[in-house]
Order: C-alpha cells, then structure tokens, then sequence
C-alpha cells in the first residue's frame, strides 16, 4: 500500500460482543469453542462475530453469568442499495 493512502475493511451481517475483561473473552472464545464464529478480534475485551451465531454465543454469555454487551450491526448485502 502507497503512502498516505487510507483504507477500511467493512464486514457485513455481524455482531460485536464486548465483555468486561479480556480474561473473560478468552475463556468463553476458547472453552466454548466459540472461537470458530470470530471474523475478527478488534480488542482484548471486543470481538466482531457472525450474525448467524449471535445467539448461540449470547447464551453461552448468559450461562457463565458475566456482564456483556452485544450490537447487531445493520444486515446489508454488498452492492445493494
């Protein structure tokens, strides 16, 4: 990429999860095998899921009881306007 160029990556259909502490993402990521739905890991403690799983990982979250916070992103297919 040329310097000074800017560029974003947009991701469609997905939810981000964010959890109190990175300790607590990584357990339920990783004891849960809920890893396998992460498009991307924006921070310690946020992660960008597949929509699809949502719910499936809200209630793994709501079964180890720990504060949370989900947003669905807008659903939106690409070229559409």
């Amino acid at each position: 990429m040329a310097s000074g160029q800017v560029w974003a990556r947009v991701y469609y259909n997905v939810s981000l999860i964010e959890t109190d502490s990175k300790d607590e993402l990584d357990g339920l990521l990783t004891l849960h095998g809920l890893d396998r739905f992460v498009v991307a890991r924006i921070s310690d403690r946020a992660v960008i899921v597949d929509s699809q799983q949502r719910n499936q990982i809200a209630r793994a979250l709501a079964r180890l009881g720990r504060p949370h916070r989900i947003t669905d992103l807008l659903p939106r297919v690409p070229g559409a306007e």
